[in-house]
C-alpha cells in the first residue's frame, strides 16, 4: 500500500491541508482539531506513508459527522507527576489528545537532569501512524517510541481467529541523526499487512513460523503498553466506548533526551555512522536495487514530494474530490 502509485497525480502539499482542515469542519470538528488532523495526514503523505495520510480523510469524516468518535471533546489531565502525565481523550480522535501529551513528555524530558518523559492517554479512537508524535519528540532532541493499544485485544476485525492475524497495532521508534537520514522505525507490530490473507500468506506459517510468533509477541505487548497499561481496561473506558463507539484505544509515548547518557552529538554521530554503513556496505535484499534503514527512503519522499507535489494515486484523489462534493468543500488543486 505505501509503494509509490503507478497512476497517480500530484498535488501540491498547501492547498490538501487547506482541503483537509475545510472538511473536518464541515464534518463538525473543532477548527484547531480539524488544522492539526490535515497537516498531520499531509505529513503522512509527504513521507510516502499513504496508509494513514489523506487516504483517511473520508473515513475520518464519517467518524465524526455520525458521532462515532467525539467531535468536541473536553480533555482531562487524570493524572501527572514530574515524569509523566495521563490524559482522557474524551472520546475523541487520538490525534489532538495525543500530541498534547507528546508535548508534555517532551517538556518532562528536556527538564535539567530529569532527561525522561512519559505520556499517556486513554478514551480516544485512532491516532494515525505512531510517526506523527515520535517525530515531533526527535525535533526537540529526543528519542522516542509509540504505540496504540485496545483493551482486550486490538482487532476484533480478525474474525478468522488466525494467530497470524492477532493484532497490528502501530509502533514508532525514533533516534535523530547529525548529516544523514534519522532511523525511524515507524510500522506495525505484525508482519502480514491487514490485506494480506489466503493461502499464499498461510502457507508462511509453516515456512517462517518464528517470525510469526515474534509478531504475536510483539502484538500482545503493544497492545497492553497502549492499552491497559493507559487504563483503557478500567470500567470508565467501558461507558466512554458505550457513548462513543469508534473510542476504544489507547496511546503512550517514552521519550529521553538523546544527551541523558552520552553527549548528544556523540550520540547523533553514532547513528549517522549506522546510517552510512547499512547503506554503503550492506548487500540488498532480493529485487532492491539499495540497503537503506528505516526513515531513508521517507525521507527521500519527503524531500521531492516537497518539492514537485505529492504523488497520489489517481483513486485516491477521486475518493477527496467526492469527499468534497459530499462536503460542499471546493477542491483547491482542480481550480
Amino acid at each position: 500500500m505505501n509503494r509509490p502509485p503507478a497512476e497517480f497525480g500530484r498535488i501540491p502539499p498547501d492547498p490538501l491541508r487547506t482541503f483537509g482542515t475545510q472538511c473536518l469542519e464541515r464534518a463538525g470538528m473543532l477548527a484547531d482539531h480539524a488544522e492539526q488532523l490535515a497537516r498531520l495526514l499531509v505529513d503522512s503523505d509527504l513521507r510516502g506513508v499513504r496508509s494513514h495520510g489523506t487516504r483517511c480523510l473520508p473515513g475520518y469524516c464519517d467518524s465524526i459527522s455520525s458521532r462515532s468518535v467525539n467531535p468536541r471533546p473536553e480533555f482531562r489531565v487524570l493524572k501527572e507527576t514530574d515524569v509523566a502525565i495521563h490524559i482522557d481523550g474524551d472520546g475523541s480522535l487520538g490525534y489532538a489528545p495525543m500530541m498534547m501529551a507528546t508535548d508534555a513528555a517532551i517538556a518532562k524530558a528536556r527538564v535539567k537532569g530529569v532527561g525522561v518523559g512519559v505520556g499517556a492517554v486513554c478514551n480516544i479512537g485512532h491516532y494515525g501512524s505512531a510517526g506523527h508524535y515520535v517525530r515531533r519528540a526527535m525535533t526537540e532532541g529526543c528519542t522516542a517510541f509509540s504505540v496504540q493499544g485496545a483493551f482486550p485485544q486490538y482487532y476484533r476485525s480478525n474474525q478468522d481467529k488466525r494467530a497470524a492475524h492477532y493484532g497490528n497495532p502501530p509502533i514508532c521508534f525514533g533516534l535523530p541523526s547529525e548529516t544523514e537520514p534519522p532511523l525511524v522505525l515507524d510500522a506495525a507490530t505484525c508482519i502480514l499487512a491487514d490485506y494480506q490473507r489466503g493461502e499464499e500468506f498461510e502457507a508462511l506459517e509453516e515456512m517462517i513460523p518464528a517470525a510469526l510468533f515474534k509478531s504475536m509477541g510483539y502484538t500482545a505487548i503493544g497492545t497492553l503498553l497502549g492499552g491497559a497499561f493507559v487504563g483503557m481496561a478500567a470500567q470508565l473506558s467501558r461507558e466512554v466506548e458505550t457513548r462513543w463507539k469508534g473510542s476504544r484505544n489507547g496511546g503512550l509515548i517514552w521519550v529521553m533526551d538523546i544527551g541523558l547518557f552520552a553527549p548528544a552529538e556523540e550520540f547523533r554521530q553514532g547513528v549517522d555512522e549506522m546510517v552510512r554503513l547499512a547503506r554503503e556496505e550492506l548487500i540488498p535484499l532480493r529485487g532492491y536495487d539499495e540497503a537503506t534503514l528505516p526513515g531513508a527512503v521517507e525521507q527521500r519522499f519527503e524531500e521531492e514530494y516537497s518539492r514537485d507535489g505529492i504523488k497520489l494515486a489517481t483513486e485516491h484523489i477521486r475518493s477527496l474530490v467526492e469527499l468534497g462534493q459530499e462536503l460542499d468543500v471546493p477542491v483547491p488543486w482542480s481550480q
